[in-house]
């Protein structure tokens, strides 16, 4: 894994966490691509930067974190510290990373570093939560493909879908400042889910959270995300169940006991019923990792 902190780091990524990087930067709309991970990380997963850095860090870099699932935290050189939880995206500065790492069962997240070539505001340290998150995994997932294209010219398409979602995140992040203090208590709980999906939440222990009723926590979930809360936190334990499935080594068995569903076969149907195929479909096509994982620059 990415940062394992046994015997391997960030240069002998395996599988899931392969860095896609382009030989010569590619530009497009003022941004400059330098790199971009997918990493599906587990309780191993830590990273010291910029020892562990696959390029040399450039100061006037940025790196954009967009968590899809999971729990993660970052440590700055200045002793803050950056929980991050699914759905979420956050800008840093390279330079002040000192290490991060998994929080919790996992931690997929993207992680794009790039250079602006003209003058961009963007939001530094500021959070902001992603309702309709599974829009931009998608486009991700596209991305990661065009990018370990052999033909140029997807290479640049990869970068002009990054860059439009790049502008995009930094004006979600401008428009949080306008939200309301109903949303912001709504954004609380749903961090607050995402990093201890593998607990059993009930829709009281949700309201209590807030605190209010559980027919005003109804109207506020359909209202943000549209969904109402069960509908919500079943979502977000299935996702993370796909993401732990990737995962080398865990069986359906397992991961339906680390969620706390009642018993696989419950965990099967919801799973099937959210995705349209069962969950050891994804055991069957997980790509196994290579005998000898350790790579060069």
């Amino acid at each position: 894994m990415n940062g394992n902190l046994l015997n391997t780091h960030v240069k002998n990524e395996t599988t899931y966490n392969i860095p896609l990087l382009i030989n010569e930067n590619v530009i497009s709309s003022g941004i400059s691509l330098i790199s971009l991970w997918h990493t599906c990380a587990d309780e191993h997963y830590r990273v010291i930067w910029p020892r562990d850095k696959k390029k040399p860090l450039i100061a006037n870099s940025w790196v954009a974190v967009y968590t899809v699932q999971g729990s993660g935290k970052i440590l700055l050189y200045n002793g803050d510290e950056i929980t991050l939880s699914g759905n979420c995206i956050i800008f840093l500065k390279p330079t002040e990373i000192k290490s991060y790492h998994c929080a919790g069962l996992i931690w997929e997240q993207y992680w794009m570093e790039f250079t602006p070539t003209s003058v961009m505001d963007i939001p530094l340290r500021q959070q902001c939560v992603i309702y309709h998150g599974n829009v931009y995994n998608q486009e991700l997932m596209e991305v990661s493909k065009l990018i370990t294209s052999p033909d140029s010219m997807k290479n640049n398409l990869a970068v002009a879908f990054l860059t439009k979602i790049i502008y995009q995140w930094i004006c979600l992040i401008y428009a949080e400042g306008k939200k309301d203090p109903q949303r912001i208590q709504i954004e609380k709980l749903i961090a607050a889910l995402h990093a201890s999906l593998q607990r059993r939440w009930s829709v009281a222990d949700m309201a209590a959270a807030i605190p209010c009723s559980e027919a005003w926590l109804r109207r506020l979930f359909l209202r943000y995300t549209g969904k109402t809360p069960k509908e919500y936190y079943l979502d977000a334990r299935l996702e993370l169940a796909l993401s732990l499935l990737k995962q080398e080594g865990n069986t359906v068995g397992q991961v339906a006991d680390m969620l706390n569903f009642f018993d696989s076969f419950h965990f099967s149907k919801a799973f099937k019923h959210k995705f349209g195929y069962a969950p050891s479909t994804v055991l069957k096509h997980t790509p196994q990792p290579p005998q000898d994982p350790a790579r060069g620059e």
